[in-house]
């Protein structure tokens, strides 16, 4: 309806099969709850795992762009589901004092996931978004140029594709000439035409300012960088010195040289990505 649609899906990641619903809710939130299958060690415990949450809101701010707000976290909870939420806890909780059993140690994967930075995170997050982005680009040209229906611009036989249709569906129901931008005047102002496709990479891939310029995080990484940089010039210069006696400051030298390298590759993804699509298989 007008409010949006429920969907479900089921998708293999990371080697594990998950599966779960997803909600659009008109106009701009997508929302994804799902587990994974369940995993055992060799002594038949179960491995500990998550479910995964993601919610991604995405405003029209003009033509052709939106800003995708993206985060994690689960729906909320009715009365009864933390009733038996909790039942269930305290089920558990009982089985494993009878049993005297510990529980199974977090993965090491989750542990690393949990030290990571955040700037570390929303580099990930920008390569999954870099991942997608010249297809829906260019893809929403064809879809312009064919006559604005999607179904009839591209062939979508598949149940993957059936999410698609829906979306595209609810657009030329309730949207038929286009969402509202949020510098639009009006309340039934459309975004207008698409602007010319962009083939330049280093455009389509600007980083910096689809979200590095306005990213505390990110900003303060790479403040940060450019400090490490300067010390790490003053233990290379250092290391040069004494290099000629000592073998121990010539692993130094090398090991910064390293760390430079290191840098200048991390400090370009907050500026522009470098996605190979035609490696993604």
């Amino acid at each position: 309806g007008v409010r949006g649609f429920w969907f479900d899906f089921g998708d293999r990641t990371m080697g594990k099969r998950r599966a779960g619903v997803g909600a659009f809710r008109a106009p701009f939130v997508v929302a994804y709850n799902a587990d994974y299958e369940a995993q055992y060690d060799k002594k038949g415990r179960p491995r500990p795992s998550r479910p995964f949450n993601l919610t991604v809101v995405c405003v029209p701010t003009s033509a052709g762009r939106s800003r995708a707000i993206i985060f994690g976290g689960s729906q909320p909870e009715t009365k009864e589901a933390r009733r038996a939420r909790r039942r269930q806890q305290a089920t558990e909780a009982a089985e494993a004092a009878e049993a005297a059993d510990k529980k199974p140690p977090s993965s090491p994967a989750s542990l690393l996931f949990k030290l990571l930075p955040v700037w570390l995170g929303h580099l990930f997050s920008n390569r999954f978004l870099d991942s997608d982005l010249a297809f829906l680009h260019y893809q929403e040209q064809v879809v312009r140029t064919r006559g604005g229906e999607a179904a009839g611009s591209y062939f979508m036989p598949t149940q993957s594709d059936r999410c698609i249709a829906a979306l595209r569906r609810w657009l030329s129901s309730h949207a038929p000439s286009g969402l509202p931008a949020s510098s639009a005047s009006g309340p039934h102002a459309g975004l207008g035409p698409l602007p010319p496709p962009i083939y330049s990479r280093d455009a389509l891939f600007d980083h910096f300012t689809q979200h590095t310029s306005h990213c505390r995080h990110c900003q303060a990484a790479v403040s940060a960088l450019a400090a490490w940089r300067k010390r790490t010039y003053r233990v290379l210069a250092a290391a040069l010195l004494l290099g000629v006696r000592f073998w121990l400051a010539r692993l130094v030298g090398v090991a910064c040289l390293g760390l430079l390298r290191l840098y200048v590759v991390v400090e370009k993804q907050f500026q522009v990505g470098e996605y190979k699509h035609w490696q993604n298989h």
